[in-house]
């Protein structure tokens, strides 16, 4: 009967946690190769250019978030557990859509829309 009483407490414990005992973004974690096919246009103006970079991935503090790391900079994109990513812009004209197709590859594709120009990307990460 205690080891009874203890298991459940132990159980009840680890449920009343905040965090969850697996992290189902820790897999995704890592250094990924980058192919990113970039379209841009102003006025009459269009160009196109593929860049190819190292980026790295990294679990946020918070609880749902990965953060991708650029030469350029830092994203935070929220993560659903089917690998999908959202990146939560306040400003409309930003658009992302994409998300990891498995452990070691992810897809996204965007861009920045406004009055007479914008641009748009299609990149693919391959884990290195």
């Amino acid at each position: 009967m205690k080891n009874v009483s203890l298991l459940i407490a132990l159980i009840g414990i680890i449920v009343s946690c905040n965090k969850p005992l697996f992290d189902y973004r820790s897999k995704y974690v890592g250094s990924y190769h980058v192919v990113s096919y970039n379209a841009s246009w102003v006025g009459g103006s269009y160009q196109q250019d593929t860049v190819t970079y190292t980026l790295n991935v990294k679990r946020s503090k918070e609880r749902y978030y990965v953060d991708f790391i650029s030469p350029n900079g830092s994203t935070s994109y929220l993560m659903e557990t089917d690998g999908t990513l959202h990146y939560e812009s306040s400003d409309w004209h930003y658009q992302v859509n994409g998300g990891f197709v498995d452990e070691d590859h992810f897809q996204l594709s965007g861009g920045y829309y406004g009055l007479g120009g914008g641009n748009s990307f299609n990149a693919t990460g391959t884990k290195q």
